[in-house]
């Protein structure tokens, strides 16, 4: 595969147009100085990229030249959603157990250190939370990335860890409340793995908590690499009591994808 070369050293074709298509994600449309200063790519590289990318109907490019996801990105991402086993399974059970709680649901899995957000199911109860499908936040601050790392760290098949650290070797906060010590984390790791449970008290988000479980046994070879999250506003519900309900439907929905598994064998 051709590549080119950079200070940091080679790197390949593929690489650069990811670098390109995920400087758009959460983003508004950018013009090529701004998709350079993201993607950190020389400016003649970025601009041959996206005019490639826009011919291919990947990007979209407006009369005042700036870019924007295209098309086909939606029709790829819509794609993707549709055919995933996991989503497929969750969806009705998710959608049931918020118009029977009252509570929002979210189903996600750990990326690059970030929490990424698959499926979400509004409840009455839970007030906005602003996150999103496709939005990423950092794994260390979210219920349901951290039950995904505490695991993890014990069955390590799939490492997730790779944390977003400042120079200094903290972690990132979003809010006053957020846990940004190592050690702390690892405290916390050791209470999540205890009670087979995490809990996000506006760690990620002020005013939001969340309880998240793991889906699937945690020594499956296909276990915990999705999770689950409730949210309610932050008092407003002991998350303990969450707890149990999270785990059933994280239980339902894994039984759903396992029956799946089997009428497609």
């Amino acid at each position: 595969m051709r590549t080119t070369q950079t200070s940091d050293g080679p790197i390949s074709v593929v690489d650069r147009i990811s670098a390109v298509l995920e400087a758009f994600n959460g983003s508004a449309p950018m013009t090529l100085a701004q998709v350079t200063a993201r993607t950190k790519l020389p400016r003649s590289s970025v601009h041959r990229l996206l005019e490639q990318l826009a011919s291919a109907g990947w990007l979209a490019r407006s009369p005042e030249q700036t870019y924007e996801l295209g098309v086909k990105a939606y029709e790829m991402g819509q794609a993707a959603l549709n055919q995933n086993r996991l989503l497929r399974a969750a969806r009705p059970v998710m959608h049931a157990f918020a118009q029977r709680t009252g509570y929002t649901i979210q189903l996600g899995v750990v990326d690059g250190g970030d929490t990424v957000y698959l499926a979400k199911v509004n409840g009455r109860l839970s007030g906005p939370t602003p996150t999103a499908v496709g939005q990423r936040v950092p794994a260390h601050l979210t219920a349901l990335g951290k039950v995904i790392i505490a695991y993890a760290e014990v069955a390590p098949r799939q490492s997730p860890r790779g944390l977003h650290k400042l120079d200094d070797g903290t972690l990132v906060k979003q809010t006053a409340l957020s846990i940004t010590s190592p050690a702390q984390f690892d405290a916390e790791l050791a209470q999540i793995r205890d009670r087979g449970a995490a809990f996000d008290r506006g760690e990620a988000f002020p005013g939001v908590a969340c309880v998240g479980v793991s889906i699937g046994p945690h020594d499956h070879i296909y276990g915990n690499l999705a999770g689950l999250s409730v949210c309610a506003p932050v008092g407003a519900v002991d998350l303990r009591k969450l707890m149990g309900p999270a785990r059933i439907v994280a239980g339902e929905i894994w039984e759903r994808c396992v029956a799946a598994d089997l009428t497609d064998h």
